[in-house]
């Protein structure tokens, strides 16, 4: 019949050692959080520049609508050259319609 002793609680030691694990932890959080974003923000500029803008072709609308081939690829080699990538319609699998050359052409007319 022996009374068995409680351990006792955390003492005042844990409870600041908790604090300052915690509070060291929250700033190794923020700067490190800053850090990548100014890296980001340094390399975006940069991303940017190699990713040139895109424009969507239909080459078989094209040509049902009576443009010649050698003008088809002439328009192309031109945007191109002008710094677009451009995508023939029949090998892009989905794409918003605003990069589609028709619709842009289309939307150009009616602004006119």
């Amino acid at each position: 019949m022996g009374v068995e002793a409680e351990a006792p609680g955390p003492g005042i030691g844990t409870g600041l050692m908790l604090a300052v694990v915690l509070l060291v932890s929250a700033l190794a959080g923020a700067l490190g959080g800053a850090g990548l974003r100014a890296i980001q923000d340094r390399g975006g500029d940069e991303t940017a520049a190699l990713r040139p803008p895109v424009l969507v072709l239909s080459v078989a609308e094209a040509l049902r609508a009576g443009q010649d081939a050698a003008a088809i690829r002439g328009l192309a080699q031109r945007l191109a050259d002008g710094g677009f990538l451009v995508l023939d319609a029949q090998a892009v699998l989905a794409a918003p319609r605003a990069l589609s050359l028709a619709e842009l052409s289309q939307s150009g007319r009616e602004a006119r």
